[in-house]
């Protein structure tokens, strides 16, 4: 913020002297412009005065001038400017001085005391010589630069480092908290939920790039049982407790923390004094909490009221910049009837919204993002064996994983086979090899 402060003031600064710099520009050019124009006047006068007069010497002009002026007494004085009067009293004068000395070259020459008669001297005429008055300008302005330009330059330098600082943030925060290590984790600890992964971190990304948010990230994830919520919500906790503090990193589950229905009022008071004190360290460290929240369809309504009132943009800024992750199997059945119809989730997203606004309200704020969890087809529950029997210690053999995946029950849909109670069943069936 101080440094945005100081960037806008130096902006400001910088445009008040180049309107200054603008106003003296232009009070020089008007200035030349007038000075100019003056010369033009005396310029065009006397050039005119050359044409009327020519063939005639300028002193015989001058004389003839004056002579009318004794004539007429004063009716020809507005012919004349003051100025191409004061060139012929100074041109009138300049050729006394040039006879005078010509004379006395004369007479030193001949070693007489008479001058050359002007019959004999060769008459040199003489290149006409324009003395100008004082107040006028006798060289072509030079044009200024302006001084503002190096202040321009400056501002802009500045711009430029700010700009290239935000975009340096931006890769800094994605670094920060290793995005690229978790989509790895992801795409291979979780199956059959490609879809649902990139438009996880399609969010997680674009939030977490930057420090300052309008609202919270909220990301709800719905699904069918055993299509592996809770055990992604386990890796999001464990990837964030290990690139953040693990009390800023809050694992939050209803059957544990909120086992009884009657208890709700104290489980929302509880909820709502953890979220603020995470919330208020997280501000002073300058870094973002995360919740993950799983069970939410155990979740007494007064729970979801508390939550409801955490995800609204007019709050303060510290609970701007959080990140709520809801697990929950609300919204299975359309799921479930989308995926056999559409062989995808592409598209869920508006029949599960609908559903869930009919449990609460919470749903239907815009800041909540729908993730749907499509269905788990055979050949991922093949690969959940697999994963089990190799933590188990078993060999992993094919033959017998095809008959244990055999014994699951499927829903079949456009040729393909999705398992009804997901990777759920799993667990059960290696613990009996």
């Amino acid at each position: 913020m101080c440094v945005s402060n100081i960037v806008y003031f130096i902006s400001i600064i910088i445009i008040k002297i180049v309107i200054f710099e603008d106003k003296n520009q232009r009070s020089r050019r008007r200035k030349q412009a007038d000075a100019s124009c003056s010369f033009e006047v005396v310029s065009l006068q006397y050039s005119r005065l050359v044409v009327d007069c020519e063939g005639v010497s300028m002193d015989v002009q001058v004389e003839k001038a004056r002579g009318d002026e004794e004539k007429e007494g004063g009716q020809c004085a507005s012919m004349f400017s003051p100025q191409l009067k004061a060139m012929m009293r100074i041109k009138k004068k300049y050729l006394k001085r040039s006879n005078s000395v010509r004379s006395t070259n004369s007479v030193v020459s001949d070693g007489s005391l008479h001058p050359k008669s002007p019959q004999t001297r060769k008459s040199k005429r003489r290149k006409s010589r324009v003395m100008f008055p004082n107040d006028t300008l006798m060289f072509k302005p030079k044009k200024e630069r302006s001084r503002a330009k190096p202040f321009l330059v400056l501002f802009s330098v500045i711009v430029f480092v700010q700009v290239y600082n935000a975009i340096e943030n931006l890769d800094d925060h994605v670094v920060k908290y290793d995005l690229e290590g978790l989509e790895r984790t992801l795409h291979r600890e979780v199956f059959g939920q490609s879809e649902a992964l990139e438009e996880l971190m399609d969010h997680l990304n674009d939030y977490l790039s930057t420090y300052a948010h309008q609202h919270p990230l909220v990301l709800s994830l719905h699904g069918a049982s055993g299509v592996g919520k809770s055990h992604l919500g386990r890796l999001l906790v464990r990837h964030f407790r290990s690139v953040v503090e693990d009390k800023l990193v809050v694992h939050y589950l209803s059957k544990h923390h909120c086992p009884l229905q009657e208890a709700a009022q104290n489980c929302a008071s509880a909820l709502a004094r953890r979220i603020t004190e995470v919330v208020t360290q997280a501000e002073e460290e300058e870094q973002i909490p995360f919740f993950i929240l799983d069970e939410v369809e155990l979740m007494p309504p007064l729970l979801l009221d508390i939550l409801q009132t955490f995800l609204q943009s007019d709050q303060t800024n510290e609970f701007l910049n959080v990140v709520y992750v809801f697990l929950s199997s609300l919204g299975q059945r359309e799921i479930s009837a989308h995926v056999l119809q559409n062989a995808s989730t592409a598209g869920a997203h508006k029949p599960l919204r609908q559903a869930l606004s009919l449990v609460h309200p919470l749903w239907m704020e815009s800041v909540v993002e729908l993730i749907p969890l499509s269905l788990l087809e055979r050949e991922h529950i093949i690969q959940c064996f697999l994963e089990e029997m190799t933590l188990e210690g078993f060999y992993p053999e094919l033959s017998h994983v095809d008959k244990l995946a055999d014994e699951l029950a499927y829903h079949r849909a456009a040729g393909r086979q999705y398992a009804k109670t997901g990777c759920k069943q799993v667990v059960g069936k290696v613990n009996l090899l």
